[in-house]
């Protein structure tokens, strides 16, 4: 078995490729990230940060191949307002990304190819014409979903390259011979929409839980510490925390919210001039910071997984969090942190007041919350790939749907 693993980004795409490395079952990894390998010739001081960020160290430099281009009109149609622009980015980013993919496929043939949501339908049609296993790595709940869900994913629904990007996924899920999914509630979704549940595996993502763990020494003390980790946006229900928050401050002037994320994505007008904005933070300032909190709050509408609730248990940090996180199952109520309704603006108020009211017993579940994290380290995820792999046939029934 030879796997071919290809994403445009990075998700958790570069943890299944180091897994399959490590187990000798890595064709090739294909993305349109930048490694500074490919640069050799240019001085390491002339090197963008993000490409050294990016350079994926413990994979051969012959196995990883980047497309460059296409990544930069998709991050500059990103910064536009209009949904259209930013749908029409990806859809021209994703499409060339999936027919490179596809043009690689006739000489290389591997064994099997990996792709991801949005960025593979070619690359699936090649690889069915020449018998080679599709799998896709879906990263987040069937669109279906989705589109019920999110306000911004229905309106990005009727937009000319939304409506082509779905085809896309739906074409992606008919063509795969296998999908894996990142929790079983991901995969109910999949299955809700009709996908045949004995062609999807579940694979929970996870994290680096010594990292994490070695920063978690510290005493946490003073006002009580909210931390908010990701992408302010609403279907991470970051409007939600931020009205609660403000709320809560009413009762409790003293508690601090942190927010780590991109400042440029928060919307004018919803920052308090108390709440933290800590930027966008490498894994060893995340651990550093997340030792100083007392709770994470997740209040997301819709997340399949959620690596950051398992990053914050992993620092002895308790969670908040929305039934609708596929994260949510690493959750004891009450020992290691607390599963609300999404969406629900009163129950997440009234969690944080409590947290607040007995922020020294909070401060005492740091040990339940580090024990709890460590079924989702990487190399139990990697385990799991390795078998899921390592098991497909060398061919597989063409029955699909």
């Amino acid at each position: 078995m030879s796997v071919m693993v290809a994403h445009p980004t990075r998700q958790h795409s570069h943890r299944l490729a180091q897994a399959l490395q490590d187990a000798g079952l890595l064709h090739s990894y294909r993305t349109l990230l930048p490694d500074r390998r490919a640069l050799s010739w240019l001085p390491t001081s002339l090197l963008p940060a993000a490409v050294q960020r990016h350079t994926l160290e413990f994979l051969p430099g012959d196995k990883v191949h980047t497309l460059v281009g296409p990544l930069l009109f998709q991050k500059l149609a990103a910064r536009f307002p209009s949904v259209a622009v930013r749908q029409l980015g990806e859809w021209l980013a994703w499409a060339v990304f999936d027919r490179w993919v596809a043009g690689q496929l006739r000489r290389l043939r591997p064994a099997a190819v990996v792709g991801y949501e949005m960025c593979c339908a070619e690359t699936f049609r090649v690889a069915q014409e020449l018998g080679i296993i599709c799998v896709l790595d879906a990263a987040a709940f069937h669109y279906a979903m989705q589109d019920r869900i999110l306000d911004e994913e229905q309106s990005g629904a009727q937009t000319w390259a939304g409506r082509r990007l779905r085809q896309r996924k739906q074409k992606e899920i008919e063509l795969a011979d296998r999908i894996i999914c990142v929790s079983e509630m991901a995969k109910h979704s999949y299955v809700d929409a009709g996908v045949d549940g004995s062609r999807i595996a579940v694979n929970p993502v996870g994290c680096d839980v010594t990292k994490f763990a070695s920063h978690g020494e510290r005493v946490r003390a003073g006002a009580p510490k909210f931390v908010f980790v990701g992408m302010p946006v609403y279907h991470k229900g970051f409007d939600l925390l931020t009205t609660s928050y403000g709320r809560l401050l009413e009762h409790y002037p003293d508690a601090e919210l942190h927010v780590v994320g991109d400042p440029a994505m928060i919307a004018k007008g919803t920052i308090d001039k108390q709440i933290r904005i800590h930027g966008k933070l490498s894994h060893d300032q995340l651990g550093t910071l997340l030792a100083q909190m007392d709770c994470l709050v997740l209040p997301s509408r819709l997340e399949s997984f959620g690596m950051v609730v398992v990053e914050a248990l992993a620092a002895g940090v308790p969670v908040i969090v929305s039934g609708h996180a596929g994260a949510a199952v690493a959750i004891r109520e009450n020992e290691n942190g607390w599963m609300i309704p999404a969406g629900d603006e009163e129950a997440l108020l009234q969690r944080m007041r409590d947290c607040c009211e007995h922020i020294n017993e909070v401060r005492l579940m740091g040990g339940i919350c580090a024990e709890s994290a460590r079924a989702y380290d990487w190399s139990y995820y990697s385990r799991r790939a390795v078998d899921f792999f390592s098991g497909l046939p060398e061919c597989l029934p063409g029955a699909r749907g």
